[in-house]
């Protein structure tokens, strides 16, 4: 397929589901994406619980030495984990919001959690509220343009968290807020945390003094690879839109399961829309993780 092909399939994936649509298939499969998020994570704490659970009976059974050691020892790492504090609905002609509060709890450090908890509560708060005010003026510029208050379609918003790496070193979750109108649009909030030290963690403590080198060779090897599909464009320059340069030094970045770091694209920024937002893991589980 030329390229002229691809770019021509590429503007008819990024055509946008009509709002009518939109609005009923993010209504319908919200509730079941939150039903399976909970069922996965769910599984694998009881997985986790379960193997640690069977390894600290087997030790306290057969090694009276490592008895007697267990209670000296703090399991910080092991305890600390995200809960759900609050989650409510609101829902109105103007707008539909769910939200599910996350809370950082039993890191042994107080100040931590607070920073962290004070930090979600402040940035939830002030998206509802300014996404309020946008459903508002959205409203008000409808019927003042002719539409029927009765007709205008609410505004869909929601918040919810997903655990993404959680183990005795690090603790990696992230916040999402998506909202949907005409199309849907997510913005993304990662929280990395040492449970060692108490700090968020950068790629730079990750990736060492040459992260950024280390990120971008990584995500350029990952668009290269994936570009081998003709149905994954990414922006390059060719149709006046810059291509993918560098990560910022802000990047929003996750941990996976095994422990590496996932730097995160929101839509738009390094490719159409039709693609979604992109991931690529930039390193690999680090000796002492292991």
């Amino acid at each position: 397929m030329n390229r002229q092909m691809e770019r021509a399939r590429a503007r008819y994936k990024e055509v946008e589901l009509p709002a009518e649509l939109d609005f009923a298939v993010a209504s319908a499969i919200r509730a079941g994406d939150r039903k399976r998020r909970s069922r996965d994570g769910l599984r694998r704490t009881a997985a986790v619980l379960a193997s640690c659970c069977a390894c600290f009976v087997l030790l306290l059974n057969v090694s009276p030495t490592f008895a007697q050691a267990v209670e000296a020892v703090p399991v910080l790492g092991a305890l600390a984990r995200v809960v759900t504090v609050r989650e409510y609905r609101i829902e109105d002609k103007e707008h539909l919001i769910d939200v599910r509060l996350p809370a950082l709890k039993n890191t042994g450090n107080t100040d931590l959690e607070q920073r962290v908890n004070t930090e979600i509560s402040t940035r939830i708060q002030q998206v509802l509220d300014e996404a309020e005010a946008r459903a508002r003026a959205d409203k008000e510029a409808f019927v003042a343009t002719g539409g029927q208050a009765e007709d205008f379609i609410p505004i869909i918003i929601d918040v919810d968290y997903e655990i993404k790496c959680q183990n005795g070193h690090y603790l990696s979750f992230i916040l999402t807020k998506t909202e949907t109108l005409a199309n849907a649009y997510t913005e993304y909030y990662a929280y990395n945390i040492d449970l060692e030290t108490g700090r968020e963690l950068t790629l730079r403590d990750l990736l060492g003094p040459d992260w950024k080198r280390i990120a971008n060779e990584a995500v350029r090897a990952g668009i290269d690879e994936r570009s081998q599909d003709p149905a994954n464009v990414y922006f390059d320059g060719s149709d006046g839109i810059e291509g993918f340069q560098s990560i910022r030094d802000d990047q929003p970045f996750y941990l996976n399961e095994s422990g590496s770091p996932v730097v995160v694209f929101s839509k738009y920024e390094i490719a159409p829309g039709y693609m979604g937002m992109q991931e690529f893991e930039v390193g690999s589980l680090l000796p002492d993780d292991a």
